[in-house]
């Protein structure tokens, strides 16, 4: 089990407190979201805009790191609990996951430009716990990228549920990433391909007993949960419908795409 973004039900999200919370709490791994600023600091933050996370207004990249630091964090669970809670480096997540343990599963924003990537390699190769370290990415440049800088870290493919295809697949293979990060709504079949392609699989985000049951049958190698507090899905027999149909549609894109490339009758 991984803690999406630190145990977010617990603490805000990408923050040391959330962090701290998942070391205590027994997860395999915790992951983060970094960005970088405008003078180079790696920072914890899901968004390219402080806004989303702090009472400060503007972009990470065009903000320095001393700028970023008179903001406060302003939105995340138990956020009454953290007065005057900064914005975490990305150093400082690392220091905590090594005291506890846990995996640091960390995503680099795919708004980040890819030739900042040769700032970022020497910074996770400094640190002498880098074995435990996985890098996620939805760029696929940043995972090239990343993959031939520090080849020894595992690289995963991030991807969402829109408009997934055979190729995705053959992307991480055929350059050699070792795994794929996929969405909970992705259909069962689309699974069983990454899972038979030889990649390594992550599943992201899941909450609820049911899904978590779902994909561990299927044979993924780690969850990711902001908590599995939920007896279902949410909306239970509405969401339920909205996963037929979601298979449905997969293999009726998955045949019509084998029609057009001229592999069925």
């Amino acid at each position: 089990m991984i803690a999406h973004a630190g145990y977010s039900a617990v603490a805000p999200s990408n923050t040391l407190p959330a962090y701290e919370a998942a070391g205590k709490s027994d997860f395999w791994g915790a992951e983060c979201d970094i960005q970088r600023t405008k003078d180079g600091v790696w920072i914890l933050m899901h968004n390219d805009d402080v806004e989303d996370m702090t009472d400060g207004t503007g972009k990470v990249s065009e903000l320095t790191y001393d700028e970023i630091m008179q903001f406060n964090v302003d939105v995340g669970s138990n956020i009454e609990n953290y007065p005057d809670l900064k914005v975490a480096k990305l150093e400082d997540y690392l220091d905590i996951c090594k005291k506890y343990g846990l995996h640091p599963v960390i995503e680099i924003k795919s708004n980040v430009d890819p030739a900042y990537m040769n700032e970022l390699a020497p910074v996770l190769l400094s640190r002498d716990d880098r074995d435990m370290f996985v890098i996620i990415s939805f760029g696929r440049e940043i995972c090239l990228r990343i993959k031939e800088l520090i080849p020894e870290i595992p690289v995963y493919y991030l991807i969402g549920f829109e408009d997934v295809s055979q190729e995705d697949i053959d992307f991480a293979v055929n350059n050699k990433l070792d795994g794929m990060d996929i969405h909970v709504f992705l259909p069962d079949d689309y699974v069983k391909a990454v899972i038979a392609s030889g990649l390594d699989v992550f599943v992201w985000t899941i909450d609820d007993i049911d899904n978590c049951e779902r994909f561990y049958k299927l044979g993924v190698n780690a969850i990711t949960t902001n908590s599995i507090n939920q007896e279902t899905p949410e909306g239970n027999t509405f969401q339920q419908f909205l996963w037929t149909l979601r298979d449905y549609w997969y293999n009726l894109i998955q045949w019509f795409r084998a029609i057009f490339a001229g592999k069925t009758e």
